[in-house]
């Protein structure tokens, strides 16, 4: 089994207000939980208007499938959404 757990900080490039910030934010969530089955939540900087911090876990069965995964979801998130990922760290 192998585990992996990273924060992804993004800069939300069309928020004008935090009712903007919170429905980008609940999207990647709703849609990254559903599509790719990991554990993810918005764990930081929630009242800051343009800047967001998710926490992410994968488990698979292998470290290869884990990086996939997690590619795949920084793919999407890059690719679906008006925003930039500025840093990713591992716990």
């Amino acid at each position: 089994m192998n585990v992996k757990t990273v924060t992804i900080t993004i800069l939300i490039l069309d928020s004008n207000s935090l009712k903007d910030k919170r429905s980008i934010i609940k999207s990647i969530i709703h849609k990254i939980h559903n599509r790719f089955n990991v554990s993810i939540a918005e764990v930081k900087d929630n009242d800051i208007l343009n800047q967001g911090v998710l926490g992410l876990s994968i488990v698979s069965s292998n470290n290869q499938t884990t990086e996939q995964i997690f590619y795949s979801i920084i793919d999407f998130i890059e690719n679906n959404y008006p925003v930039e990922i500025v840093e990713i760290s591992d716990f």
